[in-house]
């Protein structure tokens, strides 16, 4: 163990990738808690003991509800703390478990995954993020890997939503392999979440399939696509967005209506909520991945041209910025409800040192 840990620290690209991460999160996206955090605590608290006659999607992802109850945590700050300890961790593994890109794997950092994962601190889109990575790498580099279906499994608990698109479009770009494998598992995640969510914790809300025929649901998520139709898909990719130009006009017609059948199942499971950008950039994130496994394989007449296409994408992330539709075009967080993480952490460090500082 100590030996991965020194071999780990000795790596320069997960060093260089770890600390650009943590520098474009906190610095220029700025990490916020997600609003409603301290409500879906007290929630989290009583919801093994007490029927809920309300509908909440967030209670439909097991992990926060566990570790509250696991832990039996009555502090809310000790909840937010817990989960910015494990936003960090998870922010670690993805950097660690992107080793199979290479050098490309910095390119990953400056797609729209990192905008959600940062702004929505209290949200299980981290643990997403990375049991995506997880299951792309066991699937398309260490195939019939026994954890690629454990991996799965965890995904399709962890958020059945997002899970069941971004399975179909791992699959649309491997041609279906194992599709019975595949389907059998993702079919015992949703029976599991759904003993789960029926039986244990007394959930007596709707669903997130019954939440999609909610009036006017569908009809405002396709009108915040349509409106920001640019915006929305520069949401997804950001920078990346030009290797995708770059890929698809360098590809045989076969692989581009890979790639056109992938984004359009993103962009119709982005159309179907109201937090359109939240799904697609987290959908998004297997095309993001076998665009940068496919550039590393390309051959460039010139290496100087590869080398520009790689500064278009990171200079246009910090030129344009980030753009995120959340109802409205958003630059900022729209998590602005609770104190921010730097005043968080300062007002715990206050209290701890009130006896010690003068």
């Amino acid at each position: 163990m100590f030996a991965k840990f020194s071999t780990l620290l000795k790596n320069k690209t997960f060093l260089a990738n770890l600390f650009i991460l943590e520098i474009i999160s906190h610095v220029f996206y700025k990490v916020t808690f997600e609003d409603d955090l301290y409500r879906d605590f007290e929630i989290n608290k009583i919801v093994f003991s007490q029927e809920l006659d309300l509908y909440r999607t967030e209670l439909e992802s097991p992990f926060n509800t566990i570790i509250v109850n696991l832990f039996n945590i009555e502090s809310s700050d000790i909840y937010a703390l817990i989960l910015y300890i494990i936003f960090q961790i998870t922010l670690v593994l993805i950097c660690i478990n992107l080793d199979f890109l290479g050098n490309y794997s910095t390119l990953f950092l400056f797609g729209g995954w990192l905008v959600t994962v940062s702004w929505f601190v209290g949200f299980v889109e981290n643990i997403s993020v990375l049991l995506i990575i997880l299951c792309y790498k066991k699937y398309f580099h260490e195939k019939d890997n026994f954890l690629f279906y454990v991996y799965l499994f965890l995904f399709g608990f962890n958020h059945f939503g997002m899970a069941l698109f971004t399975i179909i479009v791992l699959l649309i770009f491997s041609n279906f392999r194992n599709f019975w494998k595949i389907f059998l598992t993702t079919a015992a995640s949703y029976a599991s979440l759904h003993f789960y969510l029926k039986y244990i914790v007394n959930f007596k809300g709707r669903d997130r399939f019954r939440f999609i025929f909610n009036q006017n649901t569908v009809d405002t998520g396709t009108e915040f696509i349509a409106n920001n139709l640019l915006t929305f898909f520069w949401s997804g990719f950001m920078g990346i967005i030009f290797i995708l130009v770059f890929i698809i006009f360098n590809s045989e017609l076969e692989e581009i209506y890979r790639y056109v059948f992938a984004i359009t199942l993103a962009v119709f499971a982005s159309a179907i909520v109201t937090d359109v950008s939240r799904i697609f950039t987290i959908i998004c994130i297997p095309i993001i991945l076998k665009l940068i496994d496919t550039l590393r394989f390309l051959e460039f007449k010139n290496i100087i041209y590869e080398k520009y296409l790689i500064l278009l994408v990171v200079l246009s992330n910090f030129i344009i910025q980030e753009r995120w539709i959340y109802g409205v075009v958003y630059q900022s967080s729209p998590n602005q409800a609770l104190e921010s993480i730097y005043n968080f952490f300062a007002r715990l460090v206050n209290s701890l040192m009130k006896n010690i500082w003068i």
